[in-house]
């Protein structure tokens, strides 16, 4: 049976290498808006996987399932951006997400970084 962390990192990984590439793309990129795009990928997987367990009664996130989350996006920058990703960027990646994620109108905040991102 798969782990967690393999179920996971197909579906980040190709959201963060459209995101990152949609940046590329508008000229907008830059490592802080790398480390910002991790972040809204991580808070916007965390909250769909939170909506789909909730649904099914399954109860909220588990350390195992966050952690899969964030070692997925930190193996992806550290593969992607070889030699440039350090544990700080890892760090406000984290640091980033959690303030997302605890934020009141995290949905309306998510949703909006995505459709700028698309326009």
């Amino acid at each position: 049976m798969e782990s967690i962390k393999e179920q996971m990192k197909m579906p980040i990984s190709l959201d963060l290498h459209m995101t990152i590439s949609k940046l590329a793309e508008k000229n907008e990129i830059d490592k802080n808006s790398a480390l910002e795009a991790g972040a809204f990928v991580a808070a916007q997987f965390m909250e769909s996987v939170k909506k789909t367990k909730f649904e099914n009664n399954q109860g909220p996130l588990s350390k195992e399932e966050l952690k899969a989350i964030f070692e997925v996006i930190g193996e992806f920058y550290s593969e992607s951006f070889k030699g440039q990703f350090t544990q700080s960027d890892f760090d406000t990646i984290t640091q980033k997400t959690m303030s997302l994620i605890m934020s009141p109108n995290k949905d309306t905040t998510i949703s909006n970084y995505f459709k700028k991102l698309m326009e």
